[in-house]
Parts: structure tokens; sequence; C-alpha cells
């Protein structure tokens, strides 16, 4: 069971994502054309140790394994989603190594709890982050600079809404 909570004023997701750096390129994805690119990863389940969730995440997006080198940040970010809900998330990213992966932009179709999902891969130069409609845009700066130094960020965007 994921770990999502709804309510009337918010709803919660404990969500952890994946940074696979190889040479000076990170793999992105876009799911669902929805305009952004972010990390791969997925929600927490109920038991599950996050770096756990993380290889399975992982596995599930990109039919790849990986190991874990180490957690870079925790950002813990309050939004209004497309339809105006209130979200507040709480993800963990990680630091990624995965052998045999090669720098190649891929498509798969994820079968997400009987929901089919497209998830388009593309690799990126970290010197073309700027440019790149990347998510959590917090991170750009640190992922740029390839500061890979623990940060707890809290990023509040409800108060500019």
């Amino acid at each position: 069971m994921d770990i999502k909570l709804k309510s009337d004023d918010y709803d919660f997701k404990f969500r952890i994502a994946g940074c696979l750096l190889v040479d000076d390129s990170i793999l992105t994805v876009q799911m669902c054309n929805n305009g952004f690119y972010c990390f791969p990863g997925g929600h927490l389940q109920l038991g599950e140790d996050s770096k756990t969730a993380i290889i399975r995440e992982f596995k599930e997006e990109t039919k790849f394994d990986c190991h874990v080198e180490k957690l870079f940040a925790i950002v813990e970010n309050f939004f209004k989603n497309n339809s105006g809900k209130l979200i507040h998330e709480v993800c963990f990213f990680y630091l990624l190594k995965s052998e045999g992966m090669k720098k190649n932009d891929f498509t798969l179709t994820e079968n997400d709890e009987n929901v089919l999902k497209n998830l388009e891969f593309k690799w990126y130069k970290l010197s073309e982050l700027e440019s790149v409609n990347f998510k959590p845009i917090i991170l750009k700066d640190k992922l740029i600079k390839k500061d890979f130094t623990f940060e707890h960020i809290v990023l509040d965007q409800t108060k500019k809404i």
C-alpha cells in the first residue's frame, strides 16, 4: 500500500526518487506527457524502507537494476496541483548507480495499479538543466554544481499562490 493520505485540506505523499548520474549526465523521466521532467521514482509503501523502495521503483520504471550510493536530499514540498488541491509531499532523493545502463533515451509503458502510464526517459547533461523544465526546480542548482552533500529543503509554494 502506497503511503498517501487525503483530507479535505491536503493530500500527502511520501515519495522516493533516484538520480542516476553517468559522466556529466542524469536520467530524467516525463510521465504521461505532463510537460516536465523529474527523476524516476514513486511512492514509498507502508512497511518498506526508502532504500528498498527506490531500488524497486527504479526497476519498475526503467527495467534496470540499480544500487544506492547515498541519500543527498530530503525535500518537503507544499504546493497546489493542477486541480488546485493543496499537496504536502516529502521526497527522499538518492544518488544511484546502475550497471549496464547506457545513455540512450527510451520510452516505456508502466502498469501502475492497473493504470497504463507512458514514461519518456531522457538523458540531460548537467550543464543543460538550466533550460529544462525539471522538478523540483529547487534541486537544479545543486545538480548543476554536482553538489551531492546532504541537504534538507523545505519548499512552500503555497504562500505565493
